[in-house]
């Protein structure tokens, strides 16, 4: 490849065509042309080649003769007949399947030999619908998509029981976003405030029935071409009326439609973003600094729509039959964010995703997730440190940039990062003042489960505070959606630690989820006399160690009977059974949890929903709506699971039982690449190192929005044969972003890397691709030129710097997981770390053994293969250290399920421990 060398050159849009006449004059007779068009195609010509021709089918058997017979006129003209029949009827076929695609609310499939005949009918049957104004595209807003309303929150003081005030004034953040969340949070955060977003509400001009894109382009872009542009941003988005953009010609009165930047003119309207800046809610001397008022009833549409936007963009239904995030996932991106947590669990460290993950990673808010748990944990900490308990926490609301907490009682103000309202009764913190600090604390409420979203933020209750129990009613369908997604979120998400579920009277099974965390059982009495006997041990582990409470405990040690036990009933518990619930929850707060499908009068907190999905917590005095899951994603994530584990399974033993550069997944020629970076790192400018947490060097100024150019240098480190621009735009920006700023960033990026001997080291070749320059030194380049050493095993652990891949911030790197880069390097380290222990403990040097295998765990943490061959080393220095041995692969195996033989090798090391013990360890 020869690089050029000429500097980076900006890539130019295309040039517009001229504006055209106005259209809307000619629509009504556009539409009756299209109609008289379709009648003659479809009737006229078989009638005409019937009157004209004569009749098509033979009037005698064929015989030889026809084959011997004279060529005439009048032969040539039936032939030719023929061939017009035969196109007459496949343009017959592909009208049909317009028509039904129409009417099914789904994109046509290509025709076979479609070409132009199907665009014609697609053209026709179009205008045919709309001129008659009641096109019907008959795909139903069920309850398994995005909600058809949003009724702006209405927020009221609780009662004496609650003891909780809830904010009125949270602000309204625009859910429907064209640029990806994490190159917002670091780019748009340096460069300008956040930008507005506008929309088109349909409404035919000159009383028309109907509009279509190509006039709306042509009004407020002054560009029809552009229509392209605003189908776009639309497609698949769901409509007020219930149905989907699917379709440019297809376009009805009352649809919301997200326009491009520059679209003027009558019926216009600017949603104004809340800037992504920490500022976004600030604590001035002790007063909150609140966001914009809580939008009217005048801006509910507005509203509406920006809901709707972001829940159909989150549940995009894949046409391939890949799991469909829209069957469940309204709104729901920390449910999901949970559910990738599993899947990764369960898939360890070898296997790649199924392609059925794409769109669940894309829909799930793990940014979000990891922000709220990080900073409940730092909170944990921190006041652990200082002797301060934790305060019950009713509810709380986040978003992407801010975590406010609803405190219940009279507790002492918390330490920086975090603050308090005046009243002390509403605690909070934003991203930017948490930065980089993590805490590895226990989460201290683990029960904390997403109920809702309303204006932007995603609202939780603490189910453990309610102190009984809790009901969900109103619709029984969506109701039971309701409790199933708590069930998911409990057992998944971040701060779940030890959280343990049973499910009464439930035909669904979400044990796969995760395992060992879910139970299912038809008897209440048996439910509850398991708990019995959980409460006995809590209540004992409470007295050992010697202080008053669970959230007191949780902050000591990461044990198993101080997690919730949550217990969800299908229907209301008989009299005798609400009673002695109450007994069982007498504590102000318990480790068990009831949360019952149905209205009872013995609940505590009531909850209920609607067909549309809208939520009213009861007496917390908030509403939204309302977060679900679907017996269809019950299905889909299960078998998505089951894949997972299977692949886990065979990747783990290939690596057990490999050898070298035996387990890489790479071509020769892309190995080549790899070994074309013969450049040492002291010897190199911009380095860039993979095999810990990710880290890029260069010697131009830091700049700004450092994270979002250093994922840019590290897809092109691992892409040595060159990154196609269309790849690095799709991954690091999957929602879409303009070309502007494409091109920006990679300027910055050249700038910041600078130039070398070979000219600017990211280079645009020849070729068409981005590269690295080879005096760019890349750590995993370093690995793979080690691998092909004899006796490699001590060089691949030296370059280990911590765990490999991580430090990546939350919400980036999506792509990284669908790479085999990362998954490489983990089977490399693994067992380069088994065969050089190996052949330490055959010349007798233990100790180095197990120096080895540390080296190799800390940059694959996950890794059971070498925890296994590192417990049998060290099971003969006493009981005490292999206890510590085993409590430390719980912590790094971060709630992964113990492989079948790491589990008994466990139990055989450990006879003597119970099996509760063994799980409290973790």
């Amino acid at each position: 490849m020869a690089p050029n060398t000429t500097g980076y050159q900006p890539r130019r849009g295309a040039d517009h065509l001229p504006r055209t006449a106005d259209s809307e004059k000619r629509s009504v007779p556009k539409g009756l042309l299209a109609l008289a068009g379709l009648l003659v195609l479809l009737v006229g010509v078989p009638v005409g080649l019937v009157m004209l021709v004569g009749n098509p089918l033979p009037t005698s058997a064929p015989d030889r003769s026809w084959l011997t017979a004279d060529v005439t006129a009048d032969t040539v003209i039936k032939v030719l007949a023929v061939l017009v029949w035969i196109v007459w009827a496949h343009f017959v076929v592909c009208t049909i399947a317009e028509w039904r695609a129409v009417r099914a609310g789904r994109v046509p499939g290509a025709m076979p030999f479609g070409g132009g005949a199907q665009l014609v009918a697609r053209r026709l049957v179009a205008t045919v619908l709309l001129l008659s104004g009641t096109a019907s595209i008959a795909q139903t807003f069920t309850a398994n998509s995005a909600p058809s309303s949003l009724a702006p929150t209405t927020v009221a003081t609780a009662t004496a029981q609650s003891g909780l005030t809830l904010p009125a004034d949270l602000a309204l953040k625009q859910s429907s976003q064209t640029m990806d969340a994490g190159f917002e949070g670091d780019y748009t955060q340096a460069t300008s405030p956040a930008p507005a977003t506008k929309y088109y509400t349909v409404e035919p001009p000159g009383g028309r029935h109907h509009d279509t894109l190509w006039d709306i382009a042509d009004r407020h872009l002054g560009d029809p071409l552009r229509y392209k542009e605003i189908f776009a941003l639309n497609e698949h988005k769901v409509q007020p009326d219930g149905r989907r953009v699917v379709d440019a010609n297809l376009i009805h009165s009352g649809w919301e439609l997200v326009m491009p930047a520059d679209a003027t003119g009558p019926g216009i309207r600017t949603v104004e973003a809340a800037p992504v800046t920490p500022e976004a809610a600030t604590v001035s001397s002790g007063n909150v600094v609140a966001p914009d008022q809580a939008p009217t009833a005048t801006q509910t549409p507005a509203l509406v729509q920006a809901f709707r936007d972001s829940a159909a963009q989150d549940g995009h239904v894949e046409q391939d039959g890949s799991l469909g995030i829209g069957d469940f996932a309204g709104g729901a991106g920390l449910v999901l964010a949970g559910i990738a947590l599993a899947l990764a669990s369960r898939r360890g460290p070898y296997a790649a995703p199924d392609e059925g993950e794409g769109q669940l990673r894309l829909a799930a808010n793990t940014r979000r997730a990891e922000f709220l748990d990080g900073a409940l944990r730092l909170l944990a900490e921190q006041r652990f440190a200082v002797g301060l308990p934790m305060p019950d926490v009713s509810a709380a609301y986040v978003d992407d940039n801010q975590l406010i907490l609803h405190v219940v009682g009279d507790a002492l103000a918390p330490e920086a990062p975090w603050a308090a309202a005046v009243d002390g009764k509403s605690w909070m913190v934003s991203r930017g003042d948490l930065g980089a600090a993590t805490s590895s604390a226990p989460a201290p409420y683990p029960a904390l489960v997403a109920i809702a979203r309303t204006h932007g933020y995603d609202l939780l209750v603490d189910l453990e505070y309610a102190a009984g129990m809790v009901s969900v009613s109103g619709d029984d369908e969506v109701a039971r959606e309701v409790v199933m997604s708590c069930v998911a979120d409990l057992a998944t998400h971040l701060w779940s630690d030890t959280v343990e579920v049973t499910l009464v009277g439930f035909a669904e099974d979400l044990g796969d989820l995760t395992q060992g965390r879910i139970r299912t059982t038809d008897r209440v009495d048996e439910a509850l006399a398991d708990v019995e006997s959980r409460l006995g041990k809590t209540h004992q582990l409470l007295g050992r160690l010697g202080v008053d409470g669970v959230l007191a405990g949780r902050a000591r040690t990461r044990h198993a009977d101080l997690g919730p036990h949550v217990l969800v009933l299908s229907a209301a518990p008989t009299a005798e059974q609400a009673v002695r619930i109450r007994d069982l929850q007498r504590a102000a707060r318990s480790v068990l949890t009831v949360l019952v499908l149905g209205d009872t009068p013995a609940a505590r907190w009531r909850f209920v929903v609607t067909h549309e999905g809208a939520i009213d917590l009861g007496v917390l005095g908030v509403s939204g709506q309302a977060v679900r899951w679907t017996r269809t994603a019950t299905d889909r994530v299960s078998e998505l699971l089951r894949r997972a584990g299977e692949e886990s399974e065979r990747t783990a033993k290939a690596v057990a039982t490999g050898t070298g550069r035996g387990v890489l997944e790479q071509r020769p020629d892309e190995r080549a690449a790899y070994a074309s970076r013969g450049l040492a790192m002291k010897d190199a400018a911009v380095r860039v190192r993979l095999l810990g947490p990710v880290e890029v060097t260069a010697p131009g100024a830091v700049p700004a929005h450092r994270a979002l150019l250093t994922e840019l240098v590290v897809m092109a480190a691992l892409h040595p044969q060159g990154l196609h621009h269309s790849v690095l735009s799709s991954s690091l920006w999957p929602r879409g972003v303009d070309d502007t700023v494409i091109d920006q960033v990679l300027a910055e990026a050249q700038a910041w890397l600078g130039r070398g001997p070979q000219g600017e080291r990211l280079q645009l070749g020849d070729d068409g691709l981005w590269h690295l320059s080879t005096d760019v030194y890349v750590d995993h380049a370093a690995l793979v030129r080690e691998l092909e050493r004899p006796d490699s095993e001590p060089g691949v652990l030296a370059l280990v710097s911590g765990e490999v891949y991580s430090g990546a911030p939350a919400g980036r790197y999506t792509w990284l997981a669908f790479h085999r880069g990362a998954r490489d390097a983990r089977a490399a380290i693994t067992v380069s770390a088994r065969n050089h222990a190996f052949a330490l403990v055959r010349s007798g040097r233990s100790t180095e053994a197990v120096a080895a295998l540390e080296r190799g765990l800390l940059g694959v943490p996950t890794a059971q293969v070498l925890w296994r061959e590192l417990l049998k080393l060290v099971g003969d220095d006493g009981h005490s250290v292999l206890v510590e041995r085993v409590r430390a692969m719980h912590l790094a195996l971060r709630g992964q399920s113990l492989e079948a033989e790491t589990d008994s090798l466990v139990r055989h090391l450990l006879p003597d421990v119970p099996d509760d013990e063994l799980t409290a360890l973790a």
